[in-house]
């Protein structure tokens, strides 16, 4: 695998990525008949919906996700892979064969043996996963979330969310003025997979436990054909929290919506 050069955080703040988590959580609800939790056996072909890479590859893309963790790089098998990854960057997609690997992630130009995280990770053929790393530098860990790019009936997108901020609080998620539909989301949780229509979606956000309002977010809209992972990372404490929307296709050539 080659060096690859990092790529800068879409800075949409944390009203749109609370916009993002309402509007997929929120079509539960108000579009049932429409949006419905995905199984997920059948999470398709990376190489294909992707464009990269060989048969038999698997694909990653490694997202720095630890807020006080300086820029790091990423050894593969023992071998630079990535280098100089800031915090809130993504090094995109990119094919591995599959297999068991060694990822060890160290400050930029440290050897491998300083490395802060050191994990086997075993990649299947065919499967794109984002390598995260998470927490505080002090605890910090790897996640490894497998991502899925099968292919979506016309007119729809699916979307995930991952809390990857550690001191952000929990949230209740709504339908505005309507029922809770996700309670109590934490770091270091993820939410499963939704499929709802491409359109825009009228929800709302609380504090756990609460029929407060925090945020109302009308409008929320998502693009037929995509997937979006979209990361919460940052610090709530010293206002860096914030927002790393990961969009993929599931379709070789399919437009990636504008920042």
């Amino acid at each position: 695998m080659q060096p690859r050069r990092q790529q800068p955080l879409r800075s949409i703040g944390i009203t749109a990525f609370l916009a993002l988590v309402l509007g997929f959580m929120g079509s539960l609800n108000s579009v049932a008949a429409q949006g419905t939790p995905e199984a997920a056996a059948d999470m398709g072909n990376c190489v294909e919906a992707l464009g990269i890479g060989a048969e038999g590859d698997a694909c990653i893309n490694v997202v720095h996700a630890s807020p006080d963790a300086p820029a790091v790089d990423v050894y593969l098998d023992g071998a630079v892979a990535l280098e100089g990854l800031e915090f809130g960057s993504i090094s995109g997609w990119v094919p591995v064969p599959a297999g068991e690997h060694q990822v060890q992630v160290t400050p930029t130009g440290e050897d491998a043996d300083a490395a802060v995280i050191d994990a086997m990770v075993t990649l299947e053929a065919g499967a794109a996963y984002h390598v995260a790393a998470t927490g505080l530098v002090a605890e910090i860990a790897p996640a490894i979330y497998q991502v899925d790019l099968s292919m979506l009936d016309p007119e729809m997108a699916r979307i995930g969310v991952l809390h990857t901020a550690p001191d952000a609080p929990a949230v209740d998620v709504a339908v505005t003025g309507g029922d809770v539909l996700v309670e109590n989301l934490e770091f270091p949780n993820a939410s499963g997979y939704l499929v709802v229509p491409a359109a825009s979606y009228d929800l709302e956000v609380r504090p756990t436990g609460t029929e407060d309002v925090a945020l109302a977010l009308p409008g929320v809209a998502l693009e037929a054909g995509m997937v979006y992972d979209v990361f919460a990372i940052g610090l709530l404490e010293d206002g860096s929290l914030n927002v790393l929307v990961v969009p993929s296709p599931t379709v070789p050539g399919e437009a990636t919506p504008a920042a």
